[in-house]
């Protein structure tokens, strides 16, 4: 279980340079360009904060959710994000970038982000309850969350490489032509 652990640890940094890979390699694609640009910034932050927010033990749990929520803000705020950019630069790219649609890579993702954000509510409830005494072992924590963890980011991986391999899956998502 430790070793599960110790490669949880290293494996939290590996959506970054997989999200970076991903959208080096459907740099033409314009919906899949902007939206793994967002998915970058995110987990910047995420990256950034994990170094302070795992020392706070029980309200790590809370922070991590909070993370995971952070996430959904490339899906829901796109346009608006994207519109805002346009008004203040005049870039037709970010115009381009406030007419997409949602994509299927975009559902599994938010699939997955909500479940881990579900697992560390669940966690940071029951770490709560284990510490007011009504609960007297923490079994979720200790037994489920750690692989379910490693599951979830091994999934988020493979979401984002969908992007670099068919960033056009199903309905003729997100392309623009260059002309």
């Amino acid at each position: 279980m430790e070793a599960l652990s110790e490669y949880l640890n290293y494996f939290t940094y590996a959506p970054l340079p997989i999200f970076v890979f991903a959208l080096l390699k459907c740099w033409k694609n314009i919906g899949a360009r902007w939206f793994l640009t967002l998915l970058i910034s995110i987990e910047c932050i995420d990256i950034y904060s994990y170094q302070y927010s795992i020392e706070w033990t029980t309200h790590y749990y809370v922070w991590s959710a909070f993370m995971c929520t952070l996430f959904f803000v490339p899906s829901f705020f796109r346009r608006k994000i994207a519109l805002n950019i346009y008004r203040k630069t005049n870039s037709k790219y970010f115009l381009d970038a406030s007419k997409l649609d949602f994509s299927q890579q975009e559902a599994a993702l938010l699939l997955l982000f909500f479940t881990s954000m579900c697992a560390n509510l669940i966690s940071y409830i029951e770490i709560l309850m284990y510490k007011n005494y009504i609960i007297d072992v923490i079994y979720f924590k200790l037994y489920i969350l750690d692989k379910l963890q490693l599951i979830i980011h091994t999934l988020v991986c493979l979401a984002a490489l969908s992007f670099a391999i068919k960033p056009n899956k199903g309905q003729d998502y997100e392309t623009a032509s260059d002309s």
